[in-house]
């Protein structure tokens, strides 16, 4: 790198705040929840005099990857509008930039297609996927191509993603970037880790991007094999200075899970790791929410369950969701393959054990990305989904429960939770207030951690040949 570049990143580096104006801005927030509750209805659809973004650029549409849109108004009698059949089974959140649809397939290919009619307008093959079956072990069949949904970098226009694929007999994950506007190869840069069995390293989670950087996650494949672990890369938008974050000082502790990393305005990242190996003795960096700045690729502050330990033994971990940032970035809920979940002071996490409130039964299990709207969080929990509300003082109401075959990582919009049923292969619109199914519209057969991505009028959905868009949402 070049002292100027250098010198350019290092003045986007995360602020540094005092301890005093921290607690200032939580007590201000905090103090503004019960009139959020009560402004609830005017936040479910967009003013008449602003024109909201429709625009979807990553993962549950923001940095925060929160999964609500602005400009989604109540649905009008919702119905599938077009399907496109692509080349393989689609596992990533699809994008909306402008007019343009953008997804990504297991066959390592990238499409942009027209929003309104799912005409193609270009596509970019980045090489052959790796086969599922010619791997140690995980679930993604029949081939291992883009999983992690990509993210698309406004200042370059250029939609970023990992492509898998095999060079000179030996598995490579490798940093794209393509145009948004024709599919033109702009980056390639490979970025996995030194050292490591690239055969059992995985990419599920969502991109993100943040003051020129991209940040990718790693973790292994469905049944633990080999020697792997977390990792958060952050890369400059070029493809140059990959910089690595590991977690677990034993091995595994993966981030796996298929929401990435939430990614605040200060260029910190919240990521969840999964179960590391040790059962015993120091905390391995294993079952834990950890905050890493993008920038420096350094930990910063984290949280781990006090049953860290046990959570490794039994393979219960939190690894199973991304951390929800809410309330304005002044909390975080999470939780993971068991029954307990936890609220957490997103300026000071609090180290082993210590969250602001121990939550238990409010989820069997939570799988996915979650979403919020204030202090409303809508959680993909495996015997359907909630709605939690968060209070000031950080005790939480169950609002209402789903029918337990609706399991989808939920986004939010026109006052409707969206979500799928992954078995049928429905879509669901919720009634936000009472969680009542009001629509149902079969989209196709999707994988488990399908998310829609919402755009004004439109939910566009992954399913495993291609991609449904649903019109009058």
């Amino acid at each position: 790198m070049t002292p100027g570049r250098v010198s350019k990143h290092v003045a986007r580096r995360p602020l540094e705040v005092t301890v005093t104006t921290v607690g200032a801005y939580v007590s201000a927030m905090r103090a503004l929840v019960p009139a959020l509750a009560l402004a609830l209805p005017l936040l479910q659809a967009p003013s008449a005099q602003a024109a909201p973004s429709q625009n979807w650029y990553q993962y549950h549409g923001d940095g925060l990857h929160a999964g609500y849109s602005p400009s989604t108004p109540r649905p009008t009698a919702p119905k599938a509008v077009w399907k496109a059949r692509l080349d393989g089974v689609v596992q990533a959140s699809p994008l909306v930039i402008g007019s343009t649809v953008i997804a990504a397939t297991e066959s390592n290919t990238i499409y942009g297609l027209s929003r309104h009619s799912g005409q193609l307008l270009w596509k970019r093959h980045l090489g052959a996927p790796v086969p599922q079956s010619s791997l140690p072990c995980g679930n993604i069949t029949p081939n291992v191509g883009i999983t992690g949904t990509p993210v698309y970098d406004k200042e370059h226009n250029r939609v970023f993603a990992v492509t898998t694929t095999r060079v000179a007999g030996r598995v490579r994950h490798t940093l794209v970037g393509v145009s948004a506007a024709t599919g033109a190869l702009q980056v390639s840069s490979a970025i996995d880790p030194a050292g490591q069995d690239t055969s059992v390293q995985n990419q599920r989670g969502a991109l993100n991007l943040t003051h020129g950087r991209v940040l990718i996650t790693y973790g292994g494949h469905s049944g633990d094999c080999g020697s792997y672990h977390g990792y958060l890369v952050s890369v400059l938008t070029n493809g140059t200075d990959a910089r690595y974050y590991r977690t677990g000082t034993q091995g595994e502790a993966g981030m796996w899970q298929a929401s990435g990393p939430a990614v605040d305005a200060r260029g910190f990242a919240y990521v969840v790791t999964g179960n590391g190996r040790a059962t015993s003795g120091a905390w391995d960096g294993g079952n834990s929410v950890q905050v890493v700045n993008a920038f420096t690729a350094k930990l910063h502050d984290y949280f781990a369950e006090s049953s860290w330990a046990q959570g490794n033994a039994d393979d219960t971990d939190l690894g199973s969701s991304g951390a929800l940032v809410f309330g304005g970035g002044t909390r975080i809920w999470i939780q993971g393959k068991t029954n307990v979940g936890y609220v957490l002071d997103a300026a000071h996490l609090g180290g082993i054990g210590h969250p602001l409130q121990t939550v238990t039964d409010a989820c069997a299990r939570q799988f996915g990305g979650p979403a919020s709207l204030g202090s409303f969080l809508v959680l993909p929990c495996t015997d359907g989904l909630r709605l939690l509300r968060v209070q000031p003082d950080n005790s939480v109401a169950l609002s209402w429960k789903a029918p337990s075959s609706i399991t989808g990582s939920p986004v939010i919009g026109g006052g409707v939770v969206w979500s799928l049923d992954p078995g049928a292969g429905t879509l669901h619109g919720l009634d936000l207030s009472s969680g009542a199914s009001r629509y149902a519209i079969a989209v196709g057969a999707t994988v488990r951690f399908a998310t829609p991505a919402l755009s004004g009028t439109m939910a566009y959905v992954p399913t495993t040949s291609g991609i449904t868009a649903v019109g009058g949402v």
